[in-house]
């Protein structure tokens, strides 16, 4: 009788184990799903994040390259002077009060932009480069720099190349 009741008790402490084992390795599934789960997710976040800056990049390239050709066509004389210097300058050159304007700020499809600072290197007089910086107005407002080469040209400054120094987020 004795030998039963210790069968009997050594058959209940070894049942029940497969219950605890399933539920362990339920759980242990779970947990791993559910980190590649937030690793797909983060992975997808940081994608979309790329390829936004990179449509940001792109919209200030098109701005640059659309600030240039407008420089080009009316305010060549004003290539050579700094940003702050355009208004008193702009009688000089020709230009009317809207002409100024838009060589201030633009529009890249749905993007607005401005141009933040514009200053000859080496001089005015003798300005062989200069920099340009355009910022992408909207709730989270960008910069991009640009150094564009010059040479004389017949009214003025001519750009003859552009290189882009840099992206950068203002206040992300």
């Amino acid at each position: 009788m004795w030998r039963s009741d210790q069968r009997c008790r050594r058959r209940r402490k070894s049942e029940g184990f497969a219950l605890p084992l399933a539920v362990a390795g339920a759980m242990l599934l779970l947990l791993s799903s559910s980190s590649l789960q937030m690793l797909a997710l983060h992975n997808r976040t940081q994608l979309a994040r790329q390829h936004r800056r990179l449509q940001i990049e792109d919209t200030l390239a098109s701005a640059a390259h659309q600030q240039i050709a407008r420089l080009a066509e009316h305010g060549s004389c004003l290539l050579g002077l700094d940003q702050a210097q355009w208004s008193a300058a702009a009688a000089d050159c020709a230009l009317s009060a809207e002409a100024l304007a838009t060589l201030q700020q633009g529009q890249v499809g749905a993007d607005t932009y401005r141009v933040a600072t514009y200053r000859p290197l080496g001089g005015e007089a003798q300005a062989t480069s200069a920099e340009l910086e355009l910022q992408l107005v909207g709730s989270l407002s960008w910069r991009a720099s640009y150094r564009l080469s010059l040479a004389p040209a017949a009214a003025g400054l001519r750009v003859i190349a552009v290189r882009e120094l840099g992206l950068r987020g203002v206040g992300a």
